[in-house]
């Protein structure tokens, strides 16, 4: 077994660094007879799946996970108990028992809870019913509490060595455990995650979910837990030696999650446990390991991005799709990220390129994909071009791709994809004001999180595209006159608080860098710091004014209530800004919608899932400031 464990592990860092031909061939001769080369290869294929989202290539992968399953569970232990006859789904084994199989059959339990992890995932998605998730949730369900039992198991033998007793009877090596690890700092983090309504119902039928200890989890694997202290206390960090061929089999697993937790999640929602020093280390570790891996050169561009080095992120992003060519799916991950940057640069030629390429090879999202690049040809018309034949022409294919976005929306467990939604009422939008929309670019930018990836530069550019539609505003009188009013505000305030973040943390450096004495920037843009926080406190009071009165966009009230308490948040008015999420939460639980004109005013408002599982995430951090 451990022979074809190092194996699949040369077959893993092949696919890693982007030589997934090479790793097929590996993997695809012993998938009968080994459940490890078995679990890789339906590994692949349910990869190729997710990126394809084609319905042959996810019967596929459910077919490959199927039998990695099956395979791992002719491994398993067998006896004439009642256990044996529910194939020990609905049970969980003792300590003993555990200790008491052989080394392969405690393998075969983690990568049959695994595989059938895999499967029931996947299936939710391919069915798309909410029958569907809820038998698929059953097998989750199974899975979590194998796991479970594995974790006792890990956990005691931790505890008995660290008494100084002898383990070496209880078969644990660093494969079995960095299974245990990756897949308990899943579901802790997973679980985590949800908005408290859900958490309870999780946790009353067996989920448990400890954001701290996934990370542990994730970080002892590669030794990061040391140096995560290190990084915390400032200290400098000693020399990471590159990995040996005996290192645990899902430790660079590992590693992915706590680089997408650090540099992906905590840009699209505030989270407590952020390290981004450690994560950067953690990247460049794996960038040495895997010089052409695809996976870490995108998620460098990614990080630059987050660090507005747009231009070098843009690099990093070419060299991943140079990276490799045998599986091109991944490709659309960096065309992606490309075509928001362009958004971001309002490069709308080139976005539109990019965006019209996903919309032809890539099933991801059809609707956003084609709003995407509906939108981008409307920008590109209306601020590159002259008026003229040429300009009406890209505006009326503009319209008949925004006509598209409502019939290509799809739903996963039965209901529909927020993002989805919110696009499809945007090209509705489009059309009832006569092909036109205020800001699109900007709207749909911050719709996926993006807006301080904006560079200080463009966040000053459209401060004052903003503030020059203001004025444009005063003397309109289209009937969405204050739906516009309203974006122009919360936009505004969006913006000015990351200027103001950004000036903080420069004060913050300068204190540490220069002499007393010296000066420190006090002004952004003609205005203090003291007249931008006013202009925030005015623009949040103008969409709280005005909300009565929005037609369509009720969501923008909202999302502005939770503006304001991430400004709260920064200026350390930690009570009052758990007042302001709590609200939130409390008008979604109890359905409480009725801002805004009109009947659609007492439906629930865009977004508003997405909303809540920020104020969720948000009174963790909030919890975590206020505790230092």
């Amino acid at each position: 077994m451990f022979e074809n464990i190092h194996e699949v592990r040369k077959a893993m860092d092949l696919f890693l660094n982007s030589y997934t031909e090479e790793c097929d061939a590996l993997l695809l001769p012993k998938r009968d007879a080994s459940m490890y080369h078995s679990l890789g290869y339906a590994f692949i294929l349910s990869l190729k799946a997710v990126l394809t989202y084609q319905r042959a290539d996810i019967e596929s992968a459910l077919d490959a996970m199927k039998h990695a399953y099956q395979v791992a569970d002719k491994f398993r232990k067998r006896d004439s108990s009642w256990k044996n006859a529910a194939h020990s789904l609905m049970t969980t084994y003792s300590v003993q028992e555990l200790k008491e199989m052989t080394t392969i059959q405690r393998h075969a339990e983690l990568v049959f809870a695994e595989t059938y992890l895999m499967k029931a995932g996947l299936q939710i998605v391919y069915e798309e019913s909410f029958v569907a998730f809820l038998r698929e949730g059953v097998k989750v369900h199974a899975s979590h509490q194998i796991y479970k039992a594995l974790e006792r198991y890990l956990m005691h033998v931790q505890e008995e060595a660290s008494q100084g007793k002898d383990v070496s009877g209880y078969g644990m090596d660093a494969h079995f455990a960095s299974g245990i690890a990756f897949g308990m700092g899943c579901f802790n983090l997973a679980i985590s995650m949800l908005p408290d309504i859900v958490l309870k119902m999780a946790e009353f039928v067996g989920f448990h979910g400890d954001r701290g200890l996934s990370m542990w989890y994730y970080q002892s694997i590669g030794g990061w837990d040391k140096v995560a202290m290190m990084t915390k206390k400032q200290e400098k960090q000693p020399q990471t030696e590159l990995q040996g061929p005996h290192e645990g089999l899902r430790r660079q697993f590992c590693d992915m999650m706590l680089i997408l937790y650090n540099i992906v999640l905590a840009k699209l929602t505030p989270v407590s446990h952020v390290n981004e020093p450690l994560s950067d280390l953690i990247l460049q570790y794996n960038l040495k390991l895997y010089p052409r891996g695809m996976v870490f050169l995108t998620l460098n561009g990614r990080r630059l991005a987050t660090q507005r080095q747009l231009q070098e992120a843009k690099v990093y992003y070419q060299r991943a799709i140079d990276a490799q060519d045998y599986m091109k799916q991944l490709h659309h991950i960096s065309f992606w990220e490309l075509g928001f940057i362009a958004l971001l640069e309002q490069d709308w030629k080139t976005a539109h390129q990019l965006f019209q390429r996903l919309n032809k090879e890539s099933n991801w999202s059809k609707a956003v994909y084609t709003y995407l690049q509906g939108l981008s040809l409307y920008l590109y018309a209306t601020y590159d071009m002259s008026p003229g034949e040429k300009r009406k022409q890209l505006i009326l294919k503009s319209a008949e791709l925004m006509a598209l976005v409502t019939k290509s929306k799809q739903k996963i467990a039965g209901k529909s994809i927020f993002i989805e939604k919110f696009v499809a009422r945007k090209s509705r939008k489009f059309d009832l004001q006569g092909n036109r929309l205020l800001f699109p670019d900007l709207e749909i930018i911050h719709a996926f999180s993006g807006l301080d990836l904006l560079t200080i530069p463009l966040m000053r550019k459209n401060l004052h595209r903003i503030n020059a539609m203001l004025k444009r505003l005063a003397n309109s009188h289209s009937f969405y006159v204050y739906d516009d009013l309203c974006l122009c505000h919360f936009l505004r305030t969006n913006l000015i608080r990351l200027l103001l973040e950004d000036q903080e943390q420069k004060e913050k450096q300068q204190a540490l860098d220069l002499k007393d004495g010296d000066y420190i920037i006090q002004q952004q843009d003609g205005f203090t710091l003291a007249e931008m926080k006013e202009m925030h406190k005015e623009s949040v009071h103008t969409v709280m004014t005005l909300a009565e009165k929005i037609q369509l966009d009720h969501w923008l009230y909202y999302f502005t209530v939770y503006e304001q308490a991430r400004m709260m948040i920064m200026e350390a008015d930690y009570d009052q800004a758990k007042k302001k999420i709590q609200y939130l939460i409390d008008r979604s639980e109890r359905h409480d919608f009725n801002v805004g004109a009109g009947q659609r005013a007492k439906n629930k408002y865009s977004m508003e899932n997405a909303l809540i599982l920020k104020c969720h995430n948000c009174l963790g951090v909030i919890d975590e400031l206020s505790s230092k």
